[in-house]
């Protein structure tokens, strides 16, 4: 079924809101640098990629990409390395539209599927807005998450080698060896990398890596360690290059399609209980009676 809200007509769109029970899923990302090596989409592209995946697996609809999520606006590699900053408040405002647009629609069920950690900042207090007013839809978010290397590792340690189809012997060792590592995964890592290779592998370019630093510079630790709250959790003063990660050496399509199919696989269940579960639905029509 075509589960893409802009690939349905106007009369397929209520079969497909019939269908997903009226649960709509929104592909969140935002347009950054990624170290050298990877696209500045990154974060949108995979995340708009996995909700499809997952759709097909668990019939939910897609809306089309919320693609300008929060980034630093005034930090030296930002606007000149390709980042797109959008006001906070425009982001918030967007949304809340698009969720009224949504549920205009018949669709009452909304879940951000968040693939940029710094959405991670700003999300629940929307929700939080949400929660104060008379709408006749419920909000959620679920975020993106990273199988390579660690997840990839702990399978192929559970169920054994070969557990994983689409890997070799040696992408196996590869992960395993990663693992032991205890590989650093976070902006631009072999969890991200893997999915862009996966997904678009013209887009990957592991010729760049080595070139800028993904380790910490620790300059934000002292703050953050005494309690003191910064800004993106001073991340960006502790990763300048807009990269916090081990080089994904050796990371290629194998790893990458493995990768999107344990993840949509994991979002699909995520998918299935947020439409069936009516938790949400049944507290938010106690509250707004009360609140009449």
């Amino acid at each position: 079924m075509e589960t893409r809200w802009l690939y349905n007509t106007s009369e397929t769109l209520p079969k497909l809101c019939e269908a997903a029970e009226k649960t709509c899923v929104i592909p969140m990302g935002c347009v950054e640098k990624h170290g050298l090596h990877l696209p500045l989409g990154q974060d949108i592209i995979q995340g708009s990629h996995l909700t499809y995946m997952a759709s097909q697996l668990e019939t939910v609809c897609v809306f089309p990409d919320f693609t300008f999520g929060d980034t630093p606006g005034k930090v030296p590699y930002s606007v000149p390395y390709g980042s797109i900053c959008v006001p906070l408040d425009t982001q918030m405002l967007l949304l809340e539209q698009l969720c009224e647009q949504i549920s205009d629609n018949g669709f009452k069920k909304i879940l951000v599927l968040n693939a940029h950690g710094g959405n991670n900042l700003w999300l629940p207090t929307f929700s939080r807005k949400l929660y104060y007013k008379d709408y006749d839809f419920v909000f959620a978010t679920t975020y993106v998450d990273l199988p390579a290397p660690h997840i990839m590792a702990e399978i192929l340690e559970k169920e054994g080698s070969g557990s994983i189809p689409e890997l070799t012997q040696e992408d196996e060792e590869l992960i395993i060896k990663y693992h032991k590592q205890d590989m650093i995964i976070g902006h631009g890592c072999m969890g991200e990398t893997a999915y862009m290779m996966g997904i678009s592998p013209e887009s990957v370019h592991l010729d760049r890596l080595g070139i800028e630093s993904g380790q910490s510079t620790h300059k934000a630790d002292h703050l953050l360690k005494a309690g003191i709250r910064l800004a993106s959790n001073g991340w960006d003063i502790n990763y300048p290059n807009a990269y916090s990660a081990d080089d994904p050496i050796g990371c290629n399509e194998r790893i990458g399609k493995a990768a999107l199919r344990i993840e949509a696989e994991r979002l699909a269940k995520i998918f299935k209980l947020f439409k069936e579960d009516n938790t949400l639905t049944e507290f938010s029509d106690s509250r707004r009676w009360k609140c009449r």
